[in-house]
């Protein structure tokens, strides 16, 4: 595993020089490069204020519903305590691309969400559902603009270029948790595999649990979203058919696709799974979603 460019941590510390291998005694040394680390509660600050006002996305007026769940998740989200370098990433990630910054306290409040309705049965806990999701796409605030929000199909370079923020996002979570990187570092690097092997970056079918959960509704966000490369975004229904396609396909957990089936209709916890007919939503015309250039 190669990084085309130099990789600095947020405190301007060099962790990879571009070209060099990474491999698990160069990871291991990235984890040790970290001293004492600081935690900080996220209660009192900006990061805070600023998932509470993520439950008024009128995207999800459906799933993030009703006020007494969204109450438990933000009573979570209170609990929560981060190396404060992450929390300096975070600043950076809102600074630099706000849409990404958005996506990701996005996919933190829809994973928590979820994880109260698995956690007896799933072993999911909201707080750890909530952090994994914060940390997952720090590697794209490594990423130039210019690829992230290109309105054309990507080249296949830039898409190889792309296609490292996994990896980076696992090397930047080495270090900044140090000897503790094991039980975040996956949150990274296993979000775009898939449990068909179709994924990326290794092609793995056996992926972590809450890995599972963030690439559901890491997709799902990124469907319904607006993006330079796509007109108009995929309604709800449009992309909960897509999830659903693709989870009969082997790509995604199917419980959790059903459990936004639920959520998107305003019901109960564990009802009945009818499914609809699909179709009657489409995909946008000319979206480029998912494809590359042919030069």
């Amino acid at each position: 595993m190669q990084l085309e460019n130099d990789l600095y941590a947020i405190d301007k510390k060099i962790l990879v020089r571009a070209g060099d291998i990474i491999n698990r005694k160069e990871l291991k040394n990235i984890a040790g490069l970290s001293k004492k680390i600081k935690y900080k509660p996220i209660k009192d600050t900006w990061l805070m204020k600023d998932l509470i006002q993520t439950f008024k996305d009128k995207r999800y007026s459906n799933i993030l519903y009703p006020p007494k769940t969204n109450q438990k998740i933000i009573h979570s989200i209170h609990r929560i305590k981060m190396p404060g370098k992450i929390l300096s990433e975070l600043a950076f990630m809102k600074k630099l691309s706000p849409y990404t910054y958005h996506h990701v306290l996005v996919i933190a409040v829809l994973a928590a969400k979820i994880s109260f309705d698995h956690s007896i049965k799933s072993k999911f806990a909201p707080e750890m559902a909530l952090l994994l999701s914060l940390f997952h796409d720090l590697g794209k605030s490594r990423i130039p603009l210019s690829i992230l929000d290109k309105a054309t199909p990507i080249t296949i370079h830039e898409r190889q270029i792309l296609s490292t923020h996994p990896l980076i996002g696992y090397v930047l979570l080495h270090y900044y948790f140090g000897s503790n990187h094991k039980r975040y570092d996956y949150s990274s690097y296993q979000h775009h595999e898939r449990l068909d092997g179709s994924g990326y970056p290794l092609g793995i079918k056996t992926l972590k649990k809450y890995s599972q959960l963030i690439g559901v509704v890491d997709t799902l966000d990124a469907l319904i979203s607006e993006r330079p490369y796509r007109n108009k975004p995929f309604s709800l229904r449009a992309a909960i058919d897509f999830l659903l396609d693709e989870a009969e396909k082997g790509k995604y957990n199917k419980s959790l696709v059903n459990t936004l089936i639920i959520y998107s209709r305003r019901e109960a916890p564990g009802a009945k799974i009818i499914i609809a007919e699909r179709g009657r939503d489409k995909a946008p015309d000319e979206n480029s979603y998912g494809k590359t250039a042919e030069s």
